[in-house]
């Protein structure tokens, strides 16, 4: 059984807050000055804690949240888009982004509520390049990212362009993702395979 979702809205965040440790509320302190200071970056009116050194590219791209998030230190995001088809990227409610994680957006990339993706993560939704197969097709560069909600996915690992991740999923450290995953899967490897059924995980 999954546990019921957690409030994330700023009354119990700001409770959970002060029952942190002194040096997790300074570091938490930061995340929302930084955030405050960097509000124009981001096309939604919700609070989003930045750790240092976060930075967010964007041209002819949107960013939006579903609510309060979390950018640890060092992510990079890019929402480049191009001509009439802007990129967007949309973090859900109690998202938290690791450490170092790039996500790179031409076109539509959504993480959903309460995922936790880890450090040095690489999320992406695009080649860069056209690749051009033998027979001459010219597959789709770019197509959409969507990790439900509840998806925890470990260190390093490498989600391309086209995959959807169903909720309450867990993608063990190292993964590389390039097919959907069924909602409460443990997957697994390179490529990523389905290594077992879950019920849910804890934060």
């Amino acid at each position: 059984m999954t546990d019921k979702p957690a409030d994330y809205g700023m009354t119990t965040l700001w409770r959970k807050f002060w029952g942190y440790s002194w040096h997790e509320r300074w570091f938490y302190g930061r995340c929302i000055a930084h955030g405050v200071l960097r509000f124009y970056q981001v096309d939604s009116p919700h609070p989003v804690l930045m750790g240092r050194g976060v930075i967010i590219h964007k041209r002819n791209g949107r960013f939006t949240t579903g609510g309060v998030c979390v950018l640890h230190p060092a992510c990079r995001l890019a929402i480049v888009g191009k001509g009439n088809e802007p990129a967007h990227l949309h973090i859900g409610a109690g998202t938290e982004i690791g450490d170092r994680t790039i996500i790179n957006v031409s076109q539509r990339v959504e993480i959903g509520t309460r995922c936790s993706i880890s450090w040095d993560c690489d999320i992406m939704d695009t080649d860069f390049h056209q690749i051009i197969l033998a027979d001459g097709r010219r597959p789709p560069m770019s197509k959409p990212v969507l990790i439900e909600d509840d998806v925890w996915v470990g260190s390093h690992c490498l989600i391309l362009k086209g995959v959807t991740i169903g909720h309450h999923s867990v993608i063990a450290a190292g993964s590389v993702v390039r097919h959907d995953v069924p909602p409460y899967s443990l997957m697994a490897g390179n490529p990523a395979r389905r290594v077992g059924q879950i019920t849910g995980w804890k934060r």
